[in-house]
């Protein structure tokens, strides 16, 4: 019997992914939960597999018997997968998604589009990222769960999902005013409520603003401040009972599980950043990385593989995926809504990955 093992991180987005595709090839995997230490960012930059940036004391336990096939997303698992691999003496198999550095050591990469990754042999360009939307089951238990703290805001419900910086967006005071004010004109107006979920990366000043503003608001507005130590998160029970949905565009996962739940969607206007320096950088990025539309020359993949190695990856095209939703009707642009339960957003990627990789198991 194959032996899968799928590392995961903490990052709910990240981690859904990775454990659908191993769910769906029909073989038991093992799920082996990574913490990372304080030497996470800096490893990347380090030319070589290496377990040191995880905190081997708290991580799942890695040792032989080694797996024939690593499912894995993010940058901060690389090394690790890696290290996996070379322990392995060269036997298993790696499957990464997103946009990691150094895509020749992987033996596939799965890339949404926002990434940019170059074409290659070894890499499928998906038309969305691979997130499951949450079971009709797990929406009814979280929708029960939370129903005396949200049945007494009247419905239609108004949901506002934030996520924050992600470059080349931020969310900083300003924009985050004018989102609070026009979302709760529009809750007003429709005489419903106006409820509000930040998230890991929601800027401090930008949810200070929403604090200030929900408590002058007073009834009808309901606020879930984003905790590490949180035991509960209404996330489910706002997707369950949300009857739309306003949703920043760097929240790519929140996006498509929306889409693919056939709610409607107005993406928040875009905030990009202002910093001469970020600007800067990312002018550089792009310049390294070249064209992404095209098969890249040795030369240039060489630059491209060696710039995200030192931590310089290209930046992410948010916006490409936004514009793809609003141009076949899936979202709108805010204050407008678009999609809904005859246009859930389409899983077609998904049956050609997981055929690709189950071929991993049969060599």
């Amino acid at each position: 019997m194959a032996r899968v093992w799928v590392l995961t991180s903490g990052k709910t987005g990240d981690d859904k992914q990775s454990l659908r595709l191993a769910a769906a090839l029909g073989v038991p995997f093992e799920e082996k939960k990574i913490v990372f230490n304080d030497r996470a960012r800096a490893w990347r930059i380090i030319l070589g597999p290496s377990i040191a940036s995880a905190d081997r004391a708290r991580s799942s336990h890695l040792d032989e018997p080694w797996p024939d096939l690593v499912i894995s997303t993010g940058w901060r698992q690389v090394p690790i997968v890696r290290w996996i691999k070379r322990r392995s003496g060269g036997r298993t198999r790696l499957v990464q998604m997103n946009r990691p550095p150094g895509p020749k050591y992987f033996d596939l990469i799965l890339s949404p589009p926002q990434y940019g990754v170059p074409i290659r042999d070894n890499v499928i360009r998906l038309d969305w990222p691979l997130q499951l939307p949450h079971s009709a089951e797990a929406l009814e238990q979280a929708r029960s769960e939370w129903k005396d703290r949200l049945d007494r805001f009247p419905h239609p419900w108004t949901v506002v999902l934030l996520g924050g910086e992600s470059d080349p967006f931020g969310l900083d005071r300003e924009a985050m005013r004018i989102l609070f004010a026009r979302a709760l004109e529009r809750s007003r107006s429709c005489g419903g409520s106006l409820l509000i979920s930040t998230s890991r990366r929601t800027p401090r000043p930008a949810l200070d603003v929403v604090r200030e503003a929900a408590i002058e608001a007073e009834d009808r507005v309901f606020l879930y401040e984003w905790r590490p130590e949180a035991s509960e998160n209404p996330y489910a029970a706002l997707l369950s009972g949300g009857d739309e949905f306003v949703i920043t565009p760097d929240s790519i996962s929140m996006l498509v599980e929306v889409a693919r739940l056939g709610r409607p969607i107005a993406i928040a206007p875009h905030v990009r950043h202002r910093s001469l320096s970020k600007r800067l950088r990312n002018t550089l990025k792009r310049f390294l990385h070249g064209r992404l539309d095209r098969r890249q020359p040795a030369a240039r993949a060489f630059i491209s593989d060696l710039a995200s190695l030192l931590g310089l990856k290209n930046v992410r095209n948010l916006e490409s995926v936004s514009r793809q939703m609003i141009e076949h009707g899936w979202a709108a642009d805010f204050p407008e809504f678009a999609g809904g339960r005859d246009r859930p957003l389409p899983d077609d990627d998904f049956d050609r990955v997981v055929e690709r990789v189950r071929a991993f198991l049969d060599d």
